[in-house]
């Protein structure tokens, strides 16, 4: 006989089984979700509705997913991450972070600044602890509707699908992943996928209100390296200091808002430069020879990664261009003892930069395979500091490849990539039929719907929803991180691209100690809105 599950009892059960994002731990997470699934008489009678997708995972995580059959084609998706962030912040109170109702009294009896923080910590409404909000709450609530309808043959006709999803928190590769399931599920009984609900956590400020989120923000992490004229300091004219072209270029891609774009009435945040630093190891008398940075950038459907790339093109031409000047000005200043050399700054994409090294280079592709193995090694050694510091290593051994020596810009993409979307792209999708649902369902109770264009956190709707990634696709030629760590399928999610909107139980303080979920929206707001959905499609 089947368990019954509430949400809030399913939660506890889920944030109980440690899911560390990028470790195997998640492994575990995904096993304990297919063992509830399968205490449900309806998979116990078609077990061949549910399993562990293998998607070759390089850490052997898995995908667990769910299937109740219907009579038509018509297929509704529920699905969200199940890996979480780690619980080192928890300190002293490590042993009981997920265990939420200890937690929750031992975090009474200390002090907290926060007085939003003391008041939920004394209010009935508010589970603490780790995974509780982002994002098992959804999770939790998801896998609730989906044994209900199962168990009730609740809208039959309805193929009511649940796909589990690790590594959201760290690199996104399960939801890479997912896509192979996806595709095998649609050949296999030929879906026709109308909608993917994601239980992600949502944000609001105040309980009678909630947010209806249409579409999810665009990420690109930009890069530019910089190689010097390297010289001593002694002969300092002779050479042109990296450092000063990339100072030039921060200043021009800071808080710079014309690299910002506004869809529907929502603005993206300026990009910020997240990491600036020279190749030195050690003090030498010389200029240092490479200078490296990335930065974060935000985009919505009108301002792709292509044309945000374009627009660094152009900034590292000025930025060049403006410290020619200023070594221009301190030659006329030493004249004559110092003639000006006429600094050629050469700026390139690093798919140029490959391109060029193809046309070039004697057996390229060869040491290229060979060195990007070494470095794929690296990575899954663990011996480097982080993936982008590899990026990095990939960028400066292509430019020693050139063997150009005009001091040098290369720009391009560092993972992660995240495609902006948003479901007006789907023609046939009935969004203000979908937004007059959730409008409806959540009236009943005194809430009121604020529809917003964008989620802002980031989500895998991203990857699942991107209906025409040509010029994705064509940023992505300039993407350092190698495709046997970091591959977006994004070609061949397009066969499966369905409207998706993020439908999860408020929640506050994500990753921090205080991360914690409100009741009602878990018991009875989410739940009431997914049932509607179910039912509607």
């Amino acid at each position: 006989m089947s368990k019954e599950w509430t949400p809030k009892e399913l939660l506890l059960d889920l944030v109980s089984v440690q899911s560390d994002t990028y470790t195997t731990l998640e492994i575990d997470m995904a096993k304990h979700i297919l063992e509830v699934i399968k205490g449900q008489d309806y998979w116990e009678e078609h077990p061949d509705c549910c399993g562990l997708y293998d998607g070759n995972d390089r850490m052997g995580r898995l995908i667990p997913w769910a299937l109740r059959k219907g009579t038509s084609n018509r297929c509704l998706v529920l699905s969200g991450h199940f890996d979480c962030v780690e619980i080192d912040c928890y300190d002293t109170l490590k042993e009981f972070a997920l265990r939420p109702d200890e937690l929750k009294e031992r975090m009474k009896t200390m002090e907290w600044s926060d007085p939003d923080v003391v008041k939920d910590l004394h209010s009935e409404d508010w589970l603490f602890g780790r995974g509780t909000a982002d994002m098992k709450g959804g999770t939790a609530v998801m896998l609730c509707q989906l044994f209900e309808v199962a168990a009730k043959h609740i809208n039959p006709e309805l193929n009511l699908l649940y796909v589990g999803i690790h590594d959201e928190e760290t690199a996104a590769e399960g939801i890479f992943q997912s896509v192979g399931l996806f595709t095998e599920l649609k050949k296999k009984y030929g879906f026709d996928y109308k909608l993917l609900v994601n239980g992600e956590p949502t944000s609001k400020d105040s309980p009678d209100k909630y947010t209806y989120y249409d579409g999810s923000i665009g990420k690109g992490l930009p890069f530019v390296v910089i190689k010097s004229k390297l010289v001593h300091v002694g002969n300092l004219m002779q050479g042109l200091n990296g450092s000063l072209i990339a100072a030039n270029i921060v200043r021009r891609i800071e808080l710079n808002t014309d690299l910002c774009s506004e869809d529907y009435g929502q603005k993206c945040v300026p990009p910020t430069v997240l990491y600036m630093k020279d190749n030195k190891k050690f003090y030498n008398v010389s200029v240092p020879l490479y200078t490296n940075l990335y930065l974060n950038t935000l985009f919505t459907n009108s301002n792709n990664a292509l044309k945000i790339l374009d627009s660094i093109d152009q900034i590292c031409r000025e930025s060049a261009a403006e410290a020619v000047e200023v070594y221009n000005k301190a030659y006329t200043f030493m004249e004559p003892n110092h003639p000006n050399p006429n600094h050629n700054v050469r700026v390139m994409s690093l798919a140029e930069l490959e391109a060029y090294n193809q046309a070039n280079v004697e057996n390229y592709e060869e040491e290229k395979a060979a060195f990007v193995k070494g470095q794929i090694e690296i990575v899954n050694r663990g011996d480097s500091l982080t993936q982008l510091a590899t990026g990095f290593d990939i960028v400066q051994w292509e430019i020693e490849q050139s063997k150009i020596t005009d001091p040098m810009i290369v720009y391009g993409l560092m993972a992660p990539y995240v495609p902006a979307v948003n479901n007006h792209a789907f023609q046939d999708f009935d969004r203000e039929g979908t937004i007059n649902i959730v409008q409806g369902e959540l009236k009943k109770y005194g809430i009121t719907v604020e529809v917003v264009p964008y989620f802002m956190g980031l989500s895998d709707n991203s990857y699942i929803s991107c209906v025409d990634p040509t010029e994705d696709l064509e940023a992505l030629k300039s993407m350092v991180t190698p495709k046997e760590v970091y591959d977006i399928p994004l070609k061949e999610a397009e066969y499966i691209a369905l409207p998706s909107i993020i439908c999860g139980p408020w929640g506050k303080d994500y990753h921090t100690i205080t991360e914690r979920v409100y009741l009602p929206d878990l018991e009875i707001h989410t739940p009431a809105v997914m049932r509607r959905l179910i039912e509607s499609f």
